[in-house]
């Protein structure tokens, strides 16, 4: 959702967005109330709404799906087992603005991920440090977006990871999933920025010093140990076997991609 225009982003709480006088914002919405106001009357220099806890209210999502301001919305799930039905509810309402879902890998999320993709809505996927259940659909995911021919919409950070793989993007996985601090600015109850401008880049060079499987890993610069915060002590043995899946794919597409265009025309 991010334009490229943009240096940065501060995420807000929806009632501080009226008196934030820097620069571009995104508005954290968590009630009905918050919700009909911001799609009426958003805040100058708001770029988005965050929608979080709403999905189950029928009544806010008839209202997103009207009105003149199209602002975008990116309607996060908290549990997407128990909330996937519910994404039915946006339909109508990407018809008229902007809409993403953003799910992240908790255990049972992968339906919750293949409705949002068969509703051709773009899907932000936060894997975190997946492990066991969650390992295993993270990887069914990435297959179902990379092979299935009836997806049309993308899913990060496997849209962009496969796009670097075939050196049409640049950045990082933390940056893909916009979770960069350097852009995307997050604070604590104190309203103080949560990490630095330059964490990435310090993170990295602390897994690497401490002798961290990063430092001879083959996808350190994509990855930028994205797979190891918050604990550095994850072992990305299988993480690395979904990358290089990911990356074989590219490596296939660039092939058939050449093959098709060196066949002449009959």
């Amino acid at each position: 959702m991010p334009e490229d225009s943009l240096d940065s982003l501060v995420f807000l709480p929806a009632a501080e967005t009226e008196e934030y006088p820097e620069g571009s914002c995104v508005a954290i919405i968590r009630t009905a109330d918050e919700f009909t106001r911001n799609l009426r009357d958003p805040a100058p220099g708001v770029e988005w709404l965050q929608v979080e806890g709403l999905l189950g209210d029928p009544a806010v999502w008839a209202i997103a799906a009207q009105g003149s301001i199209a602002i975008p919305l990116d309607v996060v799930l908290d549990d997407p087992a128990a909330e996937f039905s519910s994404l039915y509810r946006l339909v109508d309402v990407a018809m008229v603005r902007s809409t993403r879902v953003t799910i992240p890998a908790k255990p049972g999320f992968l339906k919750a991920l293949r409705l949002a993709i068969s509703l051709r809505l773009p899907v932000r996927l936060l894997p975190g440090q997946p492990k066991g259940e969650i390992l295993v659909e993270l990887v069914e995911a990435a297959r179902f977006y990379l092979h299935d021919a009836m997806v049309e919409t993308p899913v990060e950070f496997f849209h962009s990871l496969l796009a670097q793989f075939r050196g049409m993007a640049t950045g990082t996985i933390w940056s893909f999933l916009e979770q960069d601090p350097a852009v995307y600015v997050h604070h604590d109850a104190d309203g103080k920025a949560l990490h630095p401008a330059d964490f990435v880049g310090r993170h990295l060079e602390g897994l690497i010093s401490s002798g961290a499987e990063c430092a001879a890993c083959r996808w350190q610069a994509v990855c930028a140990g994205y797979f190891k915060f918050p604990d550095s002590s994850y072992e990305c043995a299988d993480v690395k076997v979904l990358l290089a899946e990911i990356e074989e794919t590219s490596e296939e597409i660039t092939r058939e991609l050449a093959r098709h265009e060196s066949t002449p025309l009959t």
